[in-house]
């Protein structure tokens, strides 16, 4: 718990929620100083708005997100106040602004950030009606609020981004470490197969995340202010960190065949399982170091469990005997290999953070990182290209208008207390998404049940003015601080927050409690009609776009893979973009399905199917990340013709299973004749070195092997296997998208 709360205290979200309230709390005070807090009010608000498009990224990119957020909320404000003379003439006018506003988060996350400070700047603008003069006094000083804002980013960027990397690089190992213990829990299990591949599908999805915003920060800071030691420090622990979950993804990749292999032969695999679990928790261990500051302790001796694998192998063949042991003996040997190349990794990162790597080059050049940072395009083209019906975010521009438009309508003919509160619902609740938005409505009500409930405690049990002040402030900096960890949590805290506002100035804060809650409820029952009966966006009518794009990727990655074994090049750029995008992906997928599974059962079409295709899209990157990563670390020799040829079959599957999504001609298969003669001469290398081993055996049980023969023989034996498999995977997805076209 104290940890937790130590953790929490060290936060970049709570650092940040400091910085935004002191932001906000500066002008507050200067108003009650000079007796004008009804001006320097405006100033706040405009701190807090412009503030929520300062999230993880380049300095440039936050700059123009605080300074665009700032001038969407002026010029928004404005207009509502100069429309508000007239009913007739603000309906349009609130209708075009929410339109617009909403629309620009076609440019994506920042952007959505940045929309989000325009909708609040709206709805803030009902809250007290100015006149006159004083409507562009209040609109300059929401500017003036925005440009203190990022005076204020400024000053404090270089304290945030490194707290910001450093609790990305925590989450990124205590979630890779979770990976790893998964993987091996998957390899074995036989009870709850099913649940935990789903967690390992979310925790992808997590990851993914994790790396996309580390890529931004690492790499984009990289390149504006060049590289210090601290900074390339963090770099080589996230390169490391990557190439990790590559191998963990990677290793072992057909479970049902170890599970067949070694059925009565649990026991074998048991320091193996000891093993992995060791190494997810080294990692663990560093997160926490880390975490804490200290210098990593003397983690436990790893030599003699790596000692026990061997020993197993060892009694697996005496035991079963060859040649019945060979397949089972390879599959140890590799899933050694796995384990000891794992530790290797966690061992250069334990390095790095001890800073014991000296000046090692990071291997990545300036114009090569900008390839791994996902560009946001910001052409014009783009909002012409989404100014239709068919486009997610014109539905949800659409959605969000009528919403806003219905929920003041409302307000003006029901006597709500405070009818911007209905506004303010629909802004925080509605996402384009029907599950998002349901998830965020549930968390809404709860926070504002919950919260209300602690508030209405307190102002019955005490009167004390500069208490409620110092709850309230507590209460915002809390509910900054959760934004973007919990919604529910920052819920509670935002109700609270408000009442105790209230009880500072008026002694009917019950009222105000009463007010809150059914101006929520109300907001919220018209944000979960309008995602439900307004051009719902149901994520069964749009994953199809996810399957083509995964399939794809995985196209690109195979060929990349099949590149670099005919070249065997030392610039690994091309092969690890394909990798990130086919990561990126598969996690985009795994996603999609998770929204769609949350989505009402009628609305679902044909879930078991698409599941199937998601399971199937997984192991295939998992085959082929083990058959690239066996190719890329042992510099394998794969027979170029035969090899090749068989690649080319595996993409023939995966493109025909992309032209039955998008109804086009069919692509020509490789005939079966060239094909089973391509397997015969990979599988009849593999059966000379083992007839060679059955020579050197001469009849006896176990004879120690040459490293350089079991290299062979293992990479003989895994890089048949592993075509043999992805071709088989291909198929079956083949088939699987035939079936739900």
């Amino acid at each position: 718990m104290l940890q937790a709360l130590r953790q929490f205290i060290r936060s970049t979200d709570f650092v940040k929620a400091l910085v935004i309230t002191f932001g906000a709390a500066v002008p507050v005070l200067l108003g009650l100083w000079l007796g004008q807090v009804t001006y320097f009010l405006s100033m706040a608000i405009g701190v807090v708005l412009a503030s929520g498009s300062d999230v993880p990224g380049s300095r440039k990119h936050k700059t123009i997100g605080i300074l665009v957020s700032a001038a969407i909320a002026m010029l928004a404000s404005m207009a509502i106040g100069l429309a508000s003379g007239s009913l007739y003439l603000l309906l349009p006018v609130l209708a075009v602004l929410v339109f617009s506003i909403s629309f620009i988060s076609v440019y994506g996350f920042r952007a959505s950030l940045v929309s989000f400070a325009g909708l609040m700047a709206i709805v803030l603008s009902f809250v007290h009606a100015h006149t006159g003069a004083d409507i562009f006094i209040h609109g300059l000083l929401i500017g003036t609020g925005g440009l203190w804002a990022l005076l204020l980013s400024v000053i404090f960027h270089r304290l945030l981004q490194r707290r910001q990397t450093e609790n990305l690089l925590i989450d990124c190992l205590q979630q890779t470490a979770r990976y790893i213990q998964l993987r091996g829990k998957l390899a074995m299990e036989r009870q709850d197969a099913e649940a935990l591949q789903k967690e390992l599908y979310n925790l992808q999805v997590k990851l993914n995340e994790i790396h996309e915003a580390l890529r931004e920060v690492l790499l984009s800071e990289r390149q504006s202010t060049g590289t210090s030691n601290y900074h390339r420090r963090q770099l080589l622990i996230f390169i490391e960190l990557i190439d990790i979950l590559e191998l963990s993804l990677a290793n072992p990749a057909n479970y049902e065949r170890a599970k067949e292999l070694f059925r009565d032969y649990g026991r074998v695999l048991r320091p193996f399982i000891k093993l992995v679990f060791e190494l997810s928790r080294k990692l663990d261990e560093l997160a926490e170091s880390m975490q804490l500051g200290t210098a990593l302790s003397a983690g436990k001796d790893l030599e003699p469990l790596l000692e026990k694998c061997h020993d197993s192998i060892r009694h697996y063949v005496e035991e079963l005997k060859l040649p019945q042991a060979r397949e089972g003996a390879l599959l140890l040997h590799n899933l050694l290999d796995y384990e000891e190349k794992l530790l290797q990794k966690i061992q250069a990162i334990e390095r790095v953070y001890q800073d014991l790597e000296g000046q090692q080059s990071i291997g990545i050049q300036s114009r090569e990182s900008r390839q791994f940072i996902t560009q946001q395009d910001y052409d014009i083209r783009i909002l012409r290209e989404n100014f239709t019906s068919q486009s997610p975010i014109f539905k949800h521009a659409a959605r969000v208008t009528i919403a806003m438009l219905l929920g003041y309508v409302l307000g003006i003919l029901f006597p709500f207390q405070n009818a911007y509160w209905i506004l303010l619902t629909i802004v925080v609740i509605m996402r384009p998404g029907y599950t998002l938005t349901k998830e965020r409505s549930k968390h809404r009500l709860y926070g504002t049940l919950i919260g209300a409930a602690v508030a209405a405690v307190v102002v019955l049990s005490v009167r004390n003015v500069y208490l409620y002040g110092a709850l309230a402030f507590v209460s915002l900096v809390l509910s900054f601080a959760f934004i973007q960890r919990n919604y529910r949590t920052s819920s509670i805290f935002v109700t609270t927050g408000v009442i105790f506002i209230y009880a500072l100035i008026t002694p009917d804060a019950f009222d105000v409690i009463q007010y809150r809650v059914i101006d929520t409820l109300t907001g919220a029952a018209i944000a979960m009609g309008a995602i439900s009966f307004l051009w719902p966006s149901w994520e069964s009518l749009s994953i199809k776009s996810q399957i083509v794009k995964a399939l794809h990727a995985n196209r690109n990655y195979l060929a990349e893979i099949d590149r670099y074994n005919q070249h065997k090049t030392q610039n690994t750029t091309a092969y690890k973009l394909a990798r990130k995008e086919a990561f990126l992906q598969m996690g985009n997928l795994n996603a999609a399905f998770q929204r769609m599974s949350q989505e009402p059962k009628s609305r679902q079409q044909h879930p078991m199917r698409i599941y199937k295709i998601v399971g199937l899209n997984h192991t295939f990157l998992a085959a082929a990340a083990a058959l690239g990563t066996f190719i890329r670390d042992n510099n394998a020799e794969a027979a170029s013709e035969h090899f090749d040829l068989i690649i080319k079959s595996i993409d023939a599957n995966l493109a025909q299973a992309l032209q039955t999504l998008q109804q086009e001609t069919q692509a020509e298969e490789v005939a079966k004749e060239e094909l089973v003669e391509a397997y015969g001469q990979l599988e009849g290398r593999y059966n000379e070195l083992v007839a060679i081993r059955t020579r050197q055996l001469a009849g006896a049980n176990y004879k120690p092997i040459e490293p350089s023969f079991l290299k062979n023989l293992k990479e003989a034996r895994l890089i048949s296997d592993q075509l043999k498999w992805l071709h088989t995977i291909s198929g079956n997805l083949k088939q699987a998208v035939k079936e739900l076209a």
